[in-house]
């Protein structure tokens, strides 16, 4: 989650990106039927067992139909694969995919030097949750010094990439410090462009602003390069402002208002404990944002008042959650508990 809002006025610089690639095959064979030729003699009946294919019946490859939606996240660093392992596994467990014509699409960066990127060995885990991993290469963008923007957020920009994923009429974006815990088919008839959740802090329960943490749009060229272009625009983006801000700027006054139980946000948890209670049964993506699921230094209750973790509740039932994960998907002996 961003911190720092901005505000900003349109520019018309305009710049060319290489958009993200899939990384699987984008074609299959298809099933095709045999015909009989029939012989010179009219009266001559072939069985369509002694029948011998002509070379027009043999089969043909077909583009391989895609899926009408992309539900999607982003693992920018290793570090976040492991929460988009129980983002996928969460999203398949409470939703038919196919159904709704729908498939899991986790955009990734090019391995640097094992500094960005994923591991072979976590790609692996991925796309046994469920995930089709999409490689893309580091946007740049002109005047834009992406080292001043803060480290835990400097590969986010790379978010825009999705915007140019134009063979989905419509795709959901959920950070991979999600995790699912119901029916998401409400966004995929969200109407509009673009929408998303207010954002909530520690000072302020419903902003104006918007979490970038959950989005669904429909991704179109020309907005994708308008983006490119603004993000160079002083006016949409300061220089150490990743994705929030600059979305937030771009679709000011033109998103759609999405409910907070698709953005359950856990700073409400911390300072809006009423009204997380209130709203839990019906919260359908949990956004662990001031606190995230970790492998070690676990959020536990403490034994004394003022002592232990603030967030053990919702930290417990993730780790709750996490255990059911890797019984499931036979990972109990390979990954260590998060919490």
């Amino acid at each position: 989650m961003e911190t720092a809002p901005e505000k900003g006025t349109e520019s018309s610089e305009e710049q060319s990106v290489k958009p993200a690639t899939d990384s699987a095959d984008s074609s299959s064979p298809a099933e095709g039927s045999k015909s009989t030729t029939p012989s010179d003699d009219s009266s001559t009946t072939t069985s369509e067992d002694d029948a011998s294919p002509s070379p027009s019946s043999e089969l043909v490859e077909q583009p391989k139909k895609h899926a009408k939606f992309a539900i999607t996240s982003s693992v920018f660093t290793s570090n976040y694969a492991h929460m988009a392992l129980m983002l996928g596994y969460s999203i398949a467990k409470h939703n038919d995919l196919a159904a709704l014509n729908a498939e899991l699409v986790l955009l990734c960066l090019e391995d640097d030097a094992g500094i960005n990127g994923i591991t072979r060995e976590n790609r692996t885990r991925l796309e046994k949750a469920g995930w089709k991993i999409r490689i893309a290469e580091e946007l740049e963008f002109p005047g834009v010094n992406q080292t001043q923007i803060r480290k835990h957020h400097r590969h986010n920009l790379n978010k825009l990439h999705l915007f140019s994923w134009t063979e989905y009429d419509k795709i959901v974006f959920m950070d991979a410090d999600t995790v699912c815990k119901g029916s998401i088919q409400e966004l995929l008839q969200m109407p509009g462009e673009f929408a998303a959740s207010n954002d909530v802090w520690h000072d302020i329960p419903v902003d104006t602003r918007f979490n970038s943490g959950v989005m669904v749009f429909k991704p179109k060229t020309e907005i994708f390069d308008d983006m490119i272009t603004k993000v160079s625009d002083p006016h949409y983006h300061k220089p150490n402002d990743a994705d929030q801000a600059f979305l937030q700027v771009y679709w000011k006054y033109r998103f759609y208002t999405l409910p907070f139980k698709f953005n359950f946000n856990l700073i409400m948890f911390e300072h809006w404990n009423k009204t997380w209670k209130m709203l839990w049964d019906e919260a359908i993506i949990i956004h662990f944002t001031i606190r995230k699921p970790r492998v070690k230094d676990h959020c536990h209750k403490g034994s004394e008042p003022g002592k232990g973790c603030s967030e053990w509740e919702p930290l417990e039932w993730y780790a709750g959650y996490w255990k059911e994960m890797l019984h499931d998907l036979g990972f109990e002996d390979e990954l260590p508990l998060l919490g």
